[in-house]
């Protein structure tokens, strides 16, 4: 029985893919995108990019914060979590090895997802097949937009899953982001 369980594990070929985002912060954009992608995959690689950037104007929350935001959003989708990997991954500005930087970082994956041109670009030159989620509202959907709408305290209720709008009101996001935008000294904002 023990070498039947085996066997059938062996034989079993697990569909995965990765989906690259910066989710500063996560919103509905990229939850269409998750939801698309784990309809054509068993097993979802989600990369936290740029994981090393926080409090600044374009990229505000911390790698941690935006776990946070994925795994409680998740939750609430009810989507099982043996299904997703959630994994930061710092940049390393080096285009020519950032797929082999992500590849050494996560588990073996077949596909990406990507809109981004550019991540389409590095995956296929890396011989990656890429399979493009048409975006949905990309100008309502779009993260820096969100963030304007944050720092300007207006409604993001419509935008991003529920978890998220809690979140972000529990770590004062709207101060973090004001402070942020008045930063001229620090030289990731520009």
């Amino acid at each position: 029985m023990k070498d039947d369980f085996k066997t059938l594990l062996s034989n079993q070929k697990i569909m995965r893919g990765i989906y690259v985002g910066r989710f500063q912060p996560l919103h509905n954009g990229h939850l269409y995108c998750i939801k698309q992608a784990l309809s054509r995959v068993d097993d979802l690689i989600i990369v936290i990019a740029a994981a090393q950037y926080s409090h600044t104007k374009r990229n505000p929350f911390t790698a941690g914060e935006r776990y946070e935001m994925l795994i409680g959003t998740l939750r609430d989708e009810k989507v099982p979590p043996d299904r997703v990997y959630i994994i930061p991954a710092i940049d390393i500005n080096d285009n020519a090895l950032w797929i082999y930087h992500i590849k050494r970082l996560v588990p073996r994956f077949e596909i990406a997802f990507s809109n981004n041109s550019f991540t389409t670009m590095l995956f296929e030159n890396a011989d990656i097949d890429v399979e493009h989620i048409p975006l949905v509202e990309r100008e309502r959907y779009h993260a820096t937009a969100i963030r304007k709408r944050i720092v300007n305290n207006e409604s993001i209720e419509q935008l991003v899953p529920p978890f998220v709008v809690s979140f972000l009101k529990s770590i004062g996001a709207s101060t973090r982001l004001r402070n942020a935008s008045v930063s001229v000294d620090d030289p990731r904002n520009l």
